[in-house]
């Protein structure tokens, strides 16, 4: 087992934790010490933080898939966002558990993840059914070119402003869109606009993948 964690005080205590019943290296601090790591040791499990320095979570998933496919990886972190976890699958992982679970529960993920199977913490919040109100990838490939355009845009990190220059329209229309935007895609806020457009970029939504490539949530 390795552990990418870049708390070092809940890294080792996670190490000693499972150490009576698995081989464990780590803690990696460091994302981009990630993919050497696992190339050195092929773990059956990767217990993954989102939140690393040097490279994410998210961006590391589908290079440890290519790295070391026998890898199992277990998203293991504070942040709950249905958003997080739709794109953590989505890249590869199959498990997520938060931090604030109790060991017990852990133990149960690991052995889930061994025997081949998903594990998703009950703790954390449903996923919506697909929809029109719920940010999936089949909401994605119901905008307009136009809404497509600027969820890109803002994925990419270019503000209002930037955005209404580079497609010659006025700040009031980009707000607008950015309003439609949320509407269609249930999603409640602009921080989390701003998340699941970085993450839709990420992930190949507007990349040219196939409406409905990213797989469900398991239950």
């Amino acid at each position: 087992m390795l552990l990418a964690e870049d708390h070092a005080l809940v890294g080792q205590g996670l190490r000693a934790l499972l150490e009576p019943e698995y081989e464990v290296r780590g803690p990696i601090q460091d994302g981009t010490d990630v993919p050497a790591a696992v190339t050195d040791f092929r773990p059956h499990v990767l217990l993954l933080d989102l939140s690393l320095p040097g490279r994410n979570g998210l961006d590391l998933i589908p290079e440890v898939r290519r790295l070391c496919p026998e890898t199992r990886i277990l998203v293991v972190t504070m942040h709950s966002d249905r958003v997080l976890v739709r794109s953590a699958f989505a890249l590869g992982a199959v498990g997520f558990i938060l931090k604030d679970s109790d060991i017990a529960e852990l133990r149960t993920a690991i052995a889930e993840v061994l025997a081949g199977g998903r594990y998703l913490s009950p703790r954390l919040p449903p996923y919506p059914a697909t929809g029109p109100s719920s940010p999936t990838a089949e909401a994605f490939w119901r905008l307009t070119p136009r809404q497509q355009q600027i969820l890109k845009a803002i994925g990419e990190g270019r503000t209002t402003e930037e955005i209404a220059e580079e497609l010659g329209l006025s700040v009031h229309t980009v707000y607008f869109h950015r309003q439609s935007l949320r509407r269609v895609l249930g999603i409640e806020s602009e921080d989390g606009l701003v998340r699941y457009a970085a993450l839709v970029e990420l992930g190949g939504e507007s990349s040219g993948r196939e409406p409905g490539a990213v797989p469900p949530v398991p239950p």
